[in-house]
């Protein structure tokens, strides 16, 4: 059995991040989705810095977002907003982080509005000016997915495009998480 290639394991690993956060919102559960997009994101974001650079920084994350997610996107938020979701989240699973208290980004309030009716939607429609009215920013979680899958699909071919991202993006995935991590399957 051939290992596969350091390009062929970013390939992959990115399959089973989309296909893990899929399930996951299909399945109703969209607190865990997002905390596996936003470790995504900090993953990518960690492919694309420089190769002198060890640490993945802010700078890194918001710019992958803004290159990839935001710009291209029908999104309304910006990359300071998703940088203080991502650590309100992750550090105390809650949309309140050191920026948005800061006034560095707005509060994101996550929602999921799907197969609604008329009357669900203009009650909907109320609701989210209610969360507007409280300075927080209504972010349906399956636009902020479709704007992150499309995102993913964009580096993975700019990977593909790029050579010098290529060589950054192997570089740095060798130390995140080498080719050896995938286990060899035993011919049956």
């Amino acid at each position: 059995m051939e290992h596969p290639t350091p390009k062929q394991a970013i390939l992959a690993r990115f399959n089973d991040f989309t296909s893990c956060i899929k399930m996951l919102l299909d399945a109703g559960h969209a607190r865990p989705a997002l905390v596996l997009l936003y470790s995504t994101i900090d993953v990518s974001a960690s492919l694309v810095r420089p190769e002198t650079e060890p640490d993945t920084k802010a700078g890194h994350f918001k710019k992958w977002a803004e290159d990839y997610m935001i710009g291209p996107s029908r999104l309304t938020i910006a990359a300071d907003d998703l940088w203080g979701a991502r650590a309100g989240l992750l550090h105390t699973h809650s949309p309140s982080s050191s920026d948005s208290r800061q006034g560095k980004a707005r509060k994101l309030a996550y929602y999921l509005a799907r197969a609604l009716t008329p009357d669900m939607q203009r009650d909907w429609e109320s609701k989210l000016e209610s969360v507007r009215m409280r300075g927080e920013l209504p972010v349906d979680v399956d636009v902020l997915y479709a704007a992150f899958e499309d995102g993913v699909r964009r580096f993975l071919a700019d990977i593909q495009r790029d050579p010098e991202l290529e060589k950054r993006a192997v570089y740095h995935s060798s130390k995140l998480f080498g080719v050896l991590n995938y286990v060899a399957q035993p011919d049956q």
